[in-house]
């Protein structure tokens, strides 16, 4: 074997790492079941638009040309999810979370980050949109999840998610995102389900 074929010989093993390696990084940031980010992809990646966001306000002359001004958290709860997993059993839940991530994942666009939080909680990264602009998306894809889905040789299954909207307010970081955003998921939960809820500024003291 000469010079050249160790040469290309070397390449191909180095390709074949390269794929293995990335294949890795997939398993580890993806959720096997959706598809969409798992809980530690999605905070690596909000991360970096979260430091993006700070350098920006840090140094305004240095990002004046390109910044993102605004990020907004949508937090998902399916609705009865622990009653439908009891009665139709844990495959029928599986097959609702790929539907909803599915229905998401659709209806936010190719920046934004859709993650499966834990359970049956996803979490949804809106870049540049403030609260308002976060609000009517959520609204879009909670309407669009609401209906009847029919499981393979069972019922119709009635599907409905709470969500909670939050913006960064000046200040706030990662964790108080997801608190504010949580906090607003629990309050539409607890206040008849089915329903879109804006984290309210004026509870931010609440959080710490």
């Amino acid at each position: 074997m000469d010079f050249e074929d160790n040469i290309k010989k070397l390449k191909t093993e180095l390709k074949k790492k390269e794929l293995e390696i990335t294949k890795l990084k997939t398993l580890v940031s993806r959720d096997e079941l959706t598809g969409v980010y798992n809980r530690r992809g999605f905070k690596e990646e909000i991360n970096r638009i979260f430091n993006d966001i700070a350098f920006a306000r840090a140094n305004p002359e240095a990002r004046k040309h390109f910044y993102i001004a605004h990020l907004s958290l949508l937090f998902f709860d399916i609705d009865n999810f622990k009653k439908i997993n009891d009665t139709y059993g844990h495959k029928t839940g599986d097959h609702i979370l790929q539907y909803v991530t599915g229905v998401i994942s659709k209806k936010v666009r190719s920046i934004d980050m859709v993650g499966r939080w834990g359970g049956e909680e996803i979490a949804v990264a809106l870049i540049g949109s403030d609260s308002e602009n976060a609000y009517r998306k959520a609204e879009e894809i909670r309407k669009a999840i609401k209906q009847r889905v029919r499981i393979p040789s069972k019922d119709m299954v009635p599907i409905t998610v709470s969500i909670g909207v939050a913006q960064i307010i000046n200040g706030m970081n990662l964790d108080e995102l997801v608190k504010a955003a949580d906090s607003a998921m629990y309050k539409a939960k607890k206040t008849g389900k089915n329903k879109t809820i804006r984290f309210d500024e004026n509870e931010k003291t609440m959080l710490k």
